[in-house]
C-alpha cells in the first residue's frame, strides 16, 4: 500500500466529527535517521479547562519529520482544529467552533542508552484560531432576547517533553514528563437582541495565560512492514486536562 493510500484511508475511517484525537508528543517515537523523511497523519482529541470554560478541541493534522542527525528530528504540522467551549450555564448556548487551519514547529531528539532504552526528548509549538458565539438569555425567557458575544481566539500552545523509550519486539513503549503551557488572544464583540432590535454593544480585547502545566504522556508505537507505524497515546495533566492521541505513519520514499 503506498503511504498516500494509507493517508487518505485513515483519514476516512477516523477523521469525522467524532474522531478522539493530544497534540502528538512523539509519532514516530524517537529518531528515524539522518536523511530520513516520515509523514504522519494524526488525530487527537483535547480536554482542557480554562479559567470558568471547558474547552474540547478536535485535530487532524498532517506532520512531516526530517532527520538532521541519527540523533535529532525537525518537523513541521498543518492541518484542521475544531474547537468547543463550554460554561455549563442553564441560560447560556455554548460555542461551537468551526475547523480552522492550525500549523507548528517542533525537533524530537532521542539518544541510546547502555540498557535497552533510549532517553527520548522533545518540543513543539502549535498556533490556530478559533470564530464562534455564545447565546446568554435574559432571564425574562424570550426566545428572542438574549445577548450574543461574538468571539476570536487566537490559540498558542508550546509544550516541552523528556522520557524513555523501552522497545520490545514490534512495540516501542514510552513514558516521559511533560511541561505544557496554553496562551489565548480573544476579541469579543458583544450585541443585544431584543425583539426586532438588534444593537452592537462594544468591543473587548483579552488574554488568557495558562502559566507552566505538567504532566505526564505514555504511549505504545506499533511497527509494521514496509517502515509504517501505529501510535497511541495519552497525555494527562488531570482529570479535567488530559489528551488522547492516535496517528500513523511511514518512514522513507520506497512506497512512494
Amino acid at each position: 500500500m503506498k503511504i498516500r493510500k494509507a493517508i487518505l484511508y485513515f483519514f476516512l475511517s477516523v477523521g469525522g466529527p467524532s474522531l478522539l484525537n493530544g497534540q502528538m508528543a512523539g509519532n514516530p517515537v524517537g529518531v528515524r535517521g539522518e536523511g530520513e523523511w516520515t509523514v504522519s497523519a494524526i488525530g487527537t482529541y483535547v480536554n482542557q479547562q480554562l479559567g470558568y470554560e471547558t474547552a474540547v478541541s478536535r485535530r487532524i493534522f498532517l506532520k512531516s519529520s526530517w532527520g538532521l542527525t541519527p540523533w535529532l528530528d525537525v518537523f513541521c504540522t498543518g492541518g484542521g482544529v475544531q474547537v468547543d467551549l463550554n460554561r455549563s450555564e442553564a441560560n447560556v448556548v455554548d460555542y461551537k467552533g468551526k475547523y480552522r487551519f492550525g500549523y507548528g514547529l517542533g525537533f524530537n531528539l532521542s539518544l541510546k542508552l547502555e540498557f535497552n532504552a533510549w532517553l527520548w526528548g522533545g518540543g513543539q509549538a502549535l498556533r490556530f484560531p478559533s470564530q464562534g458565539s455564545f447565546l446568554e438569555y435574559f432571564d425574562t425567557g424570550g426566545e428572542s432576547d438574549y445577548r450574543e458575544f461574538e468571539m476570536t481566539y487566537d490559540w498558542r500552545e508550546f509544550q516541552g517533553h523528556l522520557g524513555f523509550v523501552f522497545p520490545y519486539r514490534s512495540l516501542r513503549f514510552y513514558a516521559a514528563g511533560v511541561l505544557w503551557a496554553v496562551q489565548r488572544l480573544e476579541t469579543k464583540q458583544e450585541y443585544l437582541q431584543y425583539g426586532n432590535f438588534r444593537g452592537f454593544v462594544g468591543e473587548v480585547e483579552g488574554e488568557y495565560r495558562s502559566g507552566a502545566w505538567t504532566g505526564g504522556v505514555f504511549g505504545v508505537e506499533f511497527l509494521l512492514p514496509q517502515r509504517y507505524s501505529i501510535c497511541i497515546e495519552s497525555l494527562v495533566f488531570n482529570e479535567e486536562n488530559y489528551q488522547v492521541m492516535v496517528g500513523i505513519c511511514q518512514t522513507g520514499f520506497a512506497e512512494w
